[in-house]
């Protein structure tokens, strides 16, 4: 049993927190509906129907050759003269928003393995073949022209069986950039990571409507059935280890992954230009992240993980000492606009932690209550598990690669970076922001490493741990 100070500890977070709402409010927003925002019930933030693996218009045929060559393109280094030769398409035969996820996604490969794929010479700007269309879609899906978290695990996938189930070994790429077994399974872990969690959406979406309701019962099983899906969440991202080697993804995938800020240490000294697009405007975006990912946005409103600026020392799930972590916001504009709504609207209706919490304060006798507790907090744990496991791939993926340098015979694949850029100034101006692919790079390639990073990852960790209702009690 929980000790009686749970109602004294409960009942001064719930003080600082809004009270639960009467179901029949008039000025109460109404409970998300999950289709309203392109979210399955069953695939989460993935779309339930498979994404296109080709655009059907012929007009846009010189793309579709393009991508169904990528791999061979990259490794005979023909990409570049290939896309220079495009005609400038226009997307308005892009008639749904299948299409233009599948114009997206192709672009955006094309556009880093442009930048990215020879291994050789980084390229500064891209063509107006590429860049003009790539903008447009971009603009048309309200989301950033760069290759994203949503181009290379929500729009980019098949079932190996049609009818068979959405599980990871179901599932397989649509493109890659290397054309390795790594880079596949690199993609699709985090696909099916999505997947398992549209079920666990749902529940917790019914478990806000149940504690409109006031229905304890129906809470309790609710997160009961989000508990199942959580703990599959934990358990799949280890599996990255199976057939996705870290030397391969180091030295190979990741710099695929590099946007146009923060990366003059990877040779993108200023930005990347794109040409024919407002005067040959150069931009500067962060690059693909799980960071991009609505899944944990979304469950730590769930559940009332809060995230603030901090030095890696663990913060109180209540503490106001410090500003919300810019980072963490700053990642909404490179998620599909629908989801960056859904997140606002959840954010604003979200109750559970807080019904947990009067409940405990009440009652904190009751075994109705115990079982709330008992349950509400194995979720946050199988969050804070996953962040555990976060941390491991990052170590492992990424800070101790960087450390060891490139296998035997991998050297050419070291990102070759002069020391001025081509015809521009000796003095770079840089985006100032700091961000996790700037801080990953400032790792990798200037052997500084991690010092930034590991404190955000751990300060997520454990702000997660902290919002267990069992450690509001033992304060």
């Amino acid at each position: 049993m929980i000790a009686t100070t749970t109602a004294a500890a409960a009942s001064n977070e719930l003080s600082l927190r809004a009270q639960v709402a009467p179901v029949d409010t008039p000025d109460i927003l109404p409970v998300p509906v999950l289709e309203d925002y392109d979210i399955s019930s069953i695939t989460g933030f993935v779309p339930h129907d498979q994404p296109l693996s080709r655009l059907p218009q012929s007009y846009y045929q010189p793309w579709e050759e393009t991508i169904d060559q990528l791999n061979h393109l990259i490794d005979t280094r023909q990409l570049r003269s290939k896309v220079d030769q495009w005609p400038v398409l226009d997307i308005s035969q892009l008639t749904s928003l299948r299409q233009r996820q599948r114009a997206y996604v192709l672009l955006s490969f094309v556009a880093h393995s442009y930048i990215w794929g020879s291994g050789l010479d980084i390229s500064q700007s891209i063509p107006e073949p590429l860049a003009i269309p790539w903008v447009a879609v971009s603009d048309a899906l309200e989301i950033a022209p760069v290759l994203t978290y949503a181009s290379n695990d929500l729009w980019n996938w098949k079932l190996k069986d049609p009818q068979g189930p959405f599980e990871l070994e179901n599932l397989e790429t649509l493109s890659t950039m290397t054309g390795t077994k790594d880079e596949d399974w690199f993609d699709i872990v985090s696909t099916a990571i999505e997947m398992a969690a549209g079920p666990a959406i749902q529940a917790l979406i019914d478990a806000i409507h149940a504690v409109r309701e006031d229905n304890i019962g129906t809470v309790t099983e609710k997160l009961h059935l989000a508990h199942g899906q959580l703990d599959k969440i934990s358990k799949l991202l280890p599996r990255m280890f199976e057939n996705c080697d870290p030397a391969v993804f180091y030295w190979k995938i990741r710099k695929y992954l590099a946007g146009s800020e923060g990366t003059a240490g990877l040779g993108l000294f200023n930005g990347l230009e794109y040409r024919g697009v407002n005067n040959n405007e150069r931009r500067y975006y962060m690059g693909a992240t799980a960071g991009q990912s609505s899944v944990f946005p979304a469950l730590d409103y769930f559940f009332g993980v809060t995230h603030h600026e901090h030095d890696g020392q663990q913060q109180s799930a209540t503490t106001t000492k410090k500003e919300p972590n810019a980072l963490l916001l700053k990642m909404r504009g490179f998620m599909p606009a629908p989801h960056r709504a859904f997140l606002d609207h959840l954010s604003k209706t979200a109750n559970l932690r807080p019904y947990v919490l009067s409940k405990t304060a009440s009652d904190p006798e009751s075994q109705d209550v115990q079982d709330l507790i008992k349950i509400y907090d194995a979720c946050v744990h199988c969050i804070k598990l996953f962040r555990d496991s976060h941390i491991q791939i990052v170590t492992r993926y990424i800070l101790t690669q960087a450390k060891r340098g490139p296998p035997e015979g991998w050297e050419d694949y070291r990102v070759k970076v002069e020391d001025q850029p081509p015809s521009a100034p000796a003095v770079v101006k840089v985006a100032e922001e700091k961000t996790i692919q700037g801080e990953e790079e400032g790792a990798g390639m200037k052997g500084t490493g991690g010092s930034d990073l590991m404190p955000f990852l751990k300060g997520n960790r454990d702000e997660t741990n902290a919002a267990k209702i069992v450690a509001v009690v033992k304060k």
